[in-house]
Formats: structure tokens, sequence, C-alpha cells
């Protein structure tokens, strides 16, 4: 085995671990799983990084180069902005147990599309790296808000059925959720506006307006996500409504990543 496939694996399985760690604390509920958890997922932070440094500078040197470089990347923007928001907002920790398996996801993606080869020539323009690195930080930023909804859904219906024990006191209060969810759709949605409108006017023009159901995600994802911060501002629309928009949302965004992976691997 490689140095980069053994660093790939390396993290593919530390990910794994913390994300064991995270589910059971927030199924079984002891303390010392969680902050374990934390300190496993900055170490698989760490191999990540060594990785896609390995993976970068000693192949094409050519960060980006593909959807399986742009999914590791998503893999691990995810986990950083989770250990850095987790800095400034006590009480999220436990959303551990829904973005780590999402980065994993993410990661176990790029294994997938290792054969895809590199950006082709024809579509490459001076906008292409801001296109890209736009949706990404959109993605990430959806990614912190879907994990926040996700809990938001499963403590207002353990609430609405009075099942206030276990898993409920484990997650952060409902208000706490809802703010944190809002704050992350606020950032993301402006830099998946920015990526859509790069797309259509500089990187699409090249594929000459193909329509495909990566487009119709796209679309569909866009739509989700102005519609719960327009109803949040002009109808008040909070709480678990929101919360099911922005999962709504952020399945859509996957399903665009989801097209890439299966065109470009030759799947479909």
């Amino acid at each position: 085995m490689t140095s980069v496939g053994a660093l790939f694996l390396g993290t593919a399985v530390t990910y794994t671990v913390a994300a064991a760690l995270y589910l059971t604390s927030l199924l079984r509920g002891p303390e010392g799983p969680a902050r374990f958890a934390s300190r496993v997922l900055m170490g698989a932070a760490g191999l990540h990084i060594a990785y896609l440094a390995v993976d970068t500078f000693g192949g094409t040197g050519a960060p980006m180069r593909g959807i399986e470089q742009t999914l590791t990347f998503l893999s691990l923007g995810i986990v950083m902005a989770f250990l850095l928001a987790r800095l400034r907002g006590r009480g999220i920790d436990i959303l551990g147990a829904f973005l780590t398996p999402v980065a994993l996801l993410f990661l176990m993606g790029a294994g997938v599309g290792r054969s895809v080869g590199e950006v082709p020539h024809e579509i490459r323009s001076a906008l292409l790296p801001f296109h890209i690195a736009v949706n990404m930080l959109g993605v990430v930023a959806f990614a912190l808000a879907f994990g926040a909804a996700s809990a938001y859904v499963i403590q207002e219906r353990m609430l609405r059925r009075k099942k206030l024990g276990g898993i409920f006191q484990r997650l952060p209060p409902l208000d706490v959720l809802d703010t944190f969810g809002l704050r992350a759709v606020s950032l993301g949605f402006p830099l998946l506006t920015l990526g859509i409108l790069t797309g259509v006017f500089w990187v699409d023009p090249v594929e000459h307006f193909d329509i495909s159901p990566m487009h119709g995600f796209a679309l569909a994802a866009w739509v989700l996500f102005a519609g719960v911060l327009l109803l949040r501002l002009a109808a008040g629309w909070r709480g678990r409504r929101a919360a099911i928009g922005t999962i709504m949302g952020f399945l859509c965004a996957l399903g665009v990543l989801a097209g890439y992976v299966m065109r470009d691997s030759g799947i479909s």
C-alpha cells in the first residue's frame, strides 16, 4: 500500500471511530466517549491534512483537479468548521454524531471518485477555482445547518411525545439549535448563489447549457434554502418547518455531488 493509500485508510478509520464514539455518547449518554470523540476527531483531521498534502504535492500538485479532491476538501472543511464552532458555542459537541458521519460519507465518496480524471482543459477558466471554492464553502455551511436541523427534529419530536430523558437531555436546547442552523444557512446561501451564478455564466456555457439532474438538484437546493430564509423573515417561520426545509436543501446539495461522482466515475 502506498503512503497516500495508507493515509486515506487511516483517516477513514479514525473518522469511523470518532463517529462511533459520538453516536455512543448520544444514544447511551456516558461523558467519556463524548470527550474522547473530540480528541479522536482532531487526530482524524490531522491525518486528513497529511493525506491531502501527500496526495496533492506528491502527485499532480493541482488541488481540486477533480471531484475526488473536491469531496476530500469538503470532508475536511466540515470537520474543521465543526471543531471551530464547538470552541465558540458550548453545548454543541454532540452534533458531532450528525456531522462526523457526513464527513466520512464525503471522504468515502472521494474514494469512489479516485478513478476520475482531471478537470478537462476546455472547461477551465479563471473563475473555475472561485466557482469550486464558493460551492465548497456553501456545502460546508449547509452541512453544519443539517446537523443542527437533524438534532432539532429529533429533540422536538421527543418533546411532543413527552420523552424528556436520554437523548433529549443530551441534545442542545431547541433555541440553540435553531439559531445555529439559521446562522449556518445565512452563511451558506450567498455562497451557493455565487456558485450557481458563476456556473451558469462562466462554467456551464462551455457545456452548451446541457440540462442534467445535477442542475435540477442545485436549483432545488437554492429554492429550498431561499424559502427557509425568506419565510423566517417574512412569516416568522422557525422551528420544525425550517429544520425540515434545511434538511431537504442539504439532501439536494448531496444530490449534486452524487451526480458528479456517478457521471465522472462511469456509474451512470
